[in-house]
């Protein structure tokens, strides 16, 4: 079959035998694609050193007839992103992203929105001038609209009407990840008693999140943007249906959003 060239991200890499590699690669035009590198690990392979991670490749391929794995024949470097190993954050950053990329990648489809939303990511994480927890979370709310979840944060998920925050210091609302995001309290009582599980966000957690997803730079605390980023996550992981393993740890610990803990100091 004809060779094909694009540009391309590694998302995971596996040995294979004793010096090959299978290795899955997000292209800009063709999709997720399953790559066997023959030879990787040699010193003296023609792809040694080049199939990084981060790193932004040009890479031929010949499509299999009766394989999935396609056969590597060159490739060559497009962009060296070596900044991000320097920084554990950031490293621990872009291998999340590179992990959800792969979740929400299909073979056989076209994925150049997903392709442009990780490229960008991971030339923000290498430049070093946004925090990488904010990078990490404008990821997660943009591929989150990119496959359709995109929670509603301003209004009623299910009736499109306002949904007014409970008054005080504090201000929440209701919500449910099962029933789309933000709820009115009509909309609320209904979701319970269809058996759905509602809760309560804070209401400037909900107005950070819009504005993240708005483009908005720089508009957050610290603090807040770690509570903003514990309730992507949960949201994420509830549609997933998994728990994708670079959400562990930082999931680990007990809801931060949860009614009874106070507003951390800086917030």
């Amino acid at each position: 079959m004809k060779p094909l060239i694009d540009h391309a991200l590694v998302l995971e890499r596996h040995p294979y035998m004793e010096t090959s590699a299978v290795v899955s690669v997000l292209t800009r035009r063709h999709g997720l694609i399953r790559l066997l590198a023959r030879g990787l690990q040699r010193p003296k392979s023609r792809f040694f050193a080049l199939l990084d991670f981060f790193d932004e490749l040009e890479l031929e391929w010949a499509p299999a007839k009766r394989s999935e794995l396609a056969h590597l024949k060159s490739g060559s470097m497009s962009v060296r992103r070596r900044g991000i190993t320097r920084d554990l954050r950031r490293y621990t950053a872009a291998t999340s992203l590179l992990e959800l990329a792969k979740l929400g990648s299909r073979p056989g489809q076209v994925e150049t929105d997903l392709f442009m939303l990780l490229s960008t990511a991971l030339t923000e994480l290498d430049a070093g001038e946004l925090s990488a927890d904010e990078i990490r979370v404008r990821f997660q709310l943009e591929f989150l609209r990119q496959h359709g979840l995109s929670p509603a944060l301003e209004r009623c998920a299910a009736c499109g009407g306002e949904a007014p925050p409970t008054p005080g210091s504090r201000p929440r609302v209701g919500f449910s990840a099962g029933a789309g995001g933000r709820l009115c309290a009509p909309c609320a009582a209904e979701a319970r008693a269809s058996g759905r599980r509602v809760g309560t966000l804070p209401l400037d957690v909900l107005v950070t999140a819009a504005r993240m997803l708005a483009g908005e730079s720089r508009i957050t605390t610290p603090e807040r943007l770690v509570r903003v980023r514990d309730f992507v996550e949960r949201f994420l992981d509830y549609h997933l249906e998994a728990r994708p393993r670079s959400h562990r740890l930082f999931l680990a610990e007990d809801n931060r959003n949860a009614p009874h803990l106070p507003v951390p100091m800086g917030d």
